[in-house]
């Protein structure tokens, strides 16, 4: 899910909260959007660049790789252990972080559900050929068409197609 789509939806969640968490909805908002910094993190020491346009620019290729040391602040461990500290703390401020690491974590596991099952249907009606150059291809990738503004038009089928690997780079370039 790209970074507008959390931080838009995050603010949704706030102001729905906002009555009962009041000024103390920017800790789990804050905490939602932020949690995203793990990418960066791993980019800069693997990569040896502080450059946020090389990592933007990393994440936004055709196909990045999913890599689970890039994730480390979404990881169920690292999730557990906070949980752990503010069960045993009783700290409001680390539930509140928490609340907004989950809501972060819940909004990517749907979104990797969803673009999944787009790819496995798309690929099925497309029987692994890719439409744009014809070869057969059993590793189809999901390459989006258009984004949509309205999040819940987000994961219509006409917004994406499937590409074989260099069609889908080249859609990139």
């Amino acid at each position: 899910m790209r970074v507008q789509e959390h931080i838009k939806l995050s603010a949704l969640a706030a102001t729905v909260a906002l009555p009962w968490l009041g000024k103390d909805v920017l800790i789990p908002l804050t905490a939602s959007v932020l949690i995203d910094v793990d990418h960066y993190m791993w980019h800069v020491i693997t990569h040896r660049t502080l450059s946020v346009r090389a990592a933007v620019q990393y994440f936004g290729q055709a196909d990045p790789p999913q890599r689970k040391e890039a994730r480390l602040l979404h990881h169920p461990l690292v999730v557990g252990i906070l949980l752990l500290i503010a069960l045993l703390t009783r700290s409001r401020f680390l539930w509140l972080i928490l609340a907004g690491m989950i809501f972060h974590v819940s909004l990517d596991v749907v979104h990797v559900t969803q673009m999944k099952s787009l790819k496995r249907s798309l690929s099925e009606e497309a029987r692994d050929v890719c439409p744009e150059c014809g070869e057969d291809c059993n590793a189809l990738q999901l390459h989006t068409l258009y984004f949509s503004p309205q999040v819940l038009d987000r994961y219509n089928p006409k917004h994406f197609v499937v590409l074989c690997p260099t069609c889908h780079e080249r859609a990139h370039s």
